[in-house]
C-alpha cells in the first residue's frame, strides 16, 4: 500500500475562471444591495433581506478573492 499524491477537488487550471465568475456574482449581489439601500425608504427596508443579500455578496466575493490568490500562486 503506497502513498498517493494529493489531488485537489478542483483542478488548478480552473482557478482563474472560478475567480472571475465568483467575483462577478459577488459584485452583482453587491450592486443589488447598494441599489436596494439607495432606492428604499428607511421604513420599507427589511433587515432579513439586507442580511441575506449581504451574506451572499460576502461569500461570493471572498471565494472569488481566494481563487484569485490561488490562481496567482499566493499560498498562505
Amino acid at each position: 500500500m503506497g502513498y498517493q499524491a494529493y489531488q485537489p477537488p478542483i483542478d488548478t487550471k480552473h482557478y482563474s475562471n472560478l475567480a472571475i465568475v465568483l467575483t462577478f456574482i459577488g459584485f452583482c449581489f453587491l450592486s443589488y444591495f447598494v441599489i436596494y439601500q439607495v432606492t428604499q425608504n428607511k421604513q420599507q427596508r427589511s433587515l432579513a433581506k439586507e442580511l441575506s443579500v449581504g451574506l451572499f455578496a460576502s461569500l461570493f466575493l471572498s471565494s472569488g478573492t481566494l481563487f484569485s490568490f490561488l490562481a496567482l500562486g499566493l499560498f498562505f
